[in-house]
């Protein structure tokens, strides 16, 4: 069983679619447009009261943050940043919006950059505004590559324009999945949960015991937590590549499904379950037959209303251990009351699958960019992934998006939808290389209570990068009305920004 020691770090306790042109955010200052406050407080009464976990203004609407790592600033290349659309009873708009860069200054004791690879929110100091918790690689001359996991506090008038530091951590070396931010001991406050090397002195006075930390909430407004722990997994058979938090067991605490790599390469998904006793771990997740289910990308929702979360893992990358991975897939194992449900068999959904729009062939990337929400208003989630790889017709590489349907009886085929840069409506010309779908993400930006889409292609126009919103009706996402915007939208040069490379959901 995995361990938790329990040194602690005292502190006082303080305490998810239309556009538009708007304000531009200029060496680093942010521009929060006064409609974000003020404009829009007509509608926000008649928005929920209910306090979203991405709503950063605290309006009742959901927000959206887009990463474009690959943003130059002051000069820097790859330096970053992220464009915050706020959500309003018309959806989102670029009128509402908000710049944030990355420090794009070569400091002389390392050089920071990426920022916008990785992006997730919550309430970090539980004055009920979301935070926006991000990473800037971290390069530290005689130290070691790393990364400093940051937060921008959410407030009235949007996020706070200078970020804080939570901790600088030699975390995992992937771009993605290198924290996320959930309730893991059940006290109804986020945490945030970081893989790291145990045999790395960080930073950090302590030397790190184990394969990760959790910094418990709530956090004050310096970044420091209410206390921090270390916890293992297996030993040192496999290496973490990444992690993904959801409540699996319907507890009230989040648990965590890590990706794993073993030395041959093998990959697979360890379950651990949080609580207040710490992690419990389950082992690696397997399919009907038994066989380790390989993770690239992972998320954890509902999809059948049992009260359990559902892990969903994307394995994109082809299989040669028999599984039906042609092209890629999504494999589904259902929570239950002791982690992993005995009574509904895991599935596993490709192009084959009967109801998918397309076929499974070599190299389309199913199970890339993983999200999840109700698209068509009916109270089950559904699933939203990308095929950055899916070739149309003669077009290698242009990219697609499948919307897959949960229900009583978990997720299906019935009713997927596909799309495409040749789907009638959608904006932009499906090109070679494009590989639309490396991001999505499922967003209730206008309080209807069903998620419109948001889809990220950080190679469109030779990686400049482009985000394209699609909303929804009871039918589930549509095409028609849908729109898309760039890097020079958001007001700063667009060459090579990987604009959506990561968006918020």
């Amino acid at each position: 069983m995995p361990s938790r020691s329990h040194r602690r770090t005292p502190i006082s306790r303080r305490r998810r679619l239309g556009l538009a042109t708007g304000v531009v955010l200029v060496a680093g200052a942010i521009a929060v447009p006064a409609v974000n406050a003020a404009t829009e407080s007509a509608v926000t009464a008649k928005a929920s009261t209910k306090r979203l976990h991405d709503d950063f203004n605290g309006d009742g609407f959901a927000d959206v943050a887009i990463g474009a790592p690959g943003t130059t600033v002051n000069t820097q290349e790859r330096a970053g940043s992220v464009s915050v659309l706020y959500g309003s009873a018309s959806g989102l708009a670029t009128s509402r919006k908000q710049v944030l860069k990355g420090p794009g200054v070569k400091d002389p004791e390392g050089w920071r950059g990426l920022y916008g690879s990785q992006l997730e929110s919550g309430d970090l100091d539980g004055d009920g505004y979301a935070d926006l918790v991000s990473v800037i690689q971290d390069y530290k001359v005689d130290i070691d590559n790393g990364h400093t996991v940051q937060v921008n506090w959410g407030g009235p008038g949007g996020l706070s324009a200078q970020p804080t530091t939570i901790v600088w951590t030699p975390l995992k070396s992937a771009t993605t999945g290198l924290f996320t931010v959930a309730d893991v001991d059940g006290d109804q406050h986020p945490d945030v949960v970081t893989l790291t090397d145990d045999d790395w002195l960080s930073a950090d006075p302590e030397k790190t015991n184990g394969d990760g930390t959790v910094f418990h909430g709530p956090f004050d407004r310096e970044g420091h937590p209410a206390e921090k722990d270390y916890f293992t997994i297996a030993g040192k058979s496999q290496s973490y590549q990444s992690l993904t938090a959801g409540d699996v067991d319907g507890d009230g605490a989040a648990d965590l499904a890590v990706r794993t790599t073993k030395a041959d390469g093998s990959r697979g998904v360890e379950l651990l379950l949080g609580g207040t006793g710490g992690f419990t771990r389950k082992g690696l997740l397997k399919d009907a037959q038994g066989r380790v289910v390989p993770g690239d990308d992972a998320a954890i929702g509902d999809l059948n209303k049992d009260g359990h979360g559902d892990i969903v893992i994307g394995h994109p990358a082809e299989s040669t251990t028999g599984l039906p991975t042609k092209g890629g897939a999504v494999a589904v194992v259902y929570g239950g009351p002791n982690g992993v449900s005995t009574t509904r068999t895991p599935v596993w959904i490709n192009q084959d699958t009967a109801g998918v729009p397309g076929a499974a062939e070599k190299g389309d990337g199913m199970g890339t960019g993983l999200s999840l929400g109700d698209t068509n208003g009916d109270g089950y989630l559904d699933v939203a992934t990308g095929l950055p790889g899916e070739d149309l017709g003669t077009v290698a590489d242009a990219g697609a998006v499948l919307v897959l349907r949960g229900g009583a009886s978990g997720l299906t085929g019935t009713g997927s939808k596909a799309f495409t840069q040749s789907t009638a409506h959608v904006p932009g010309t499906a090109e070679k290389g494009d590989k639309f779908g490396a991001a999505t993400a499922l967003v209730d930006a206008d309080g209807d209570k069903k998620d419109g889409l948001v889809v990220g292609d950080p190679d469109e126009n030779a990686t400049d990068g482009s985000v394209w919103v699609f909303s929804t009706t009871s039918t589930g996402i549509t095409a028609t009305g849908s729109f898309s915007f760039g890097p020079t939208t958001m007001g700063f040069t667009a060459s090579k920004a990987r604009f959506g490379a990561a968006v918020s959901d």
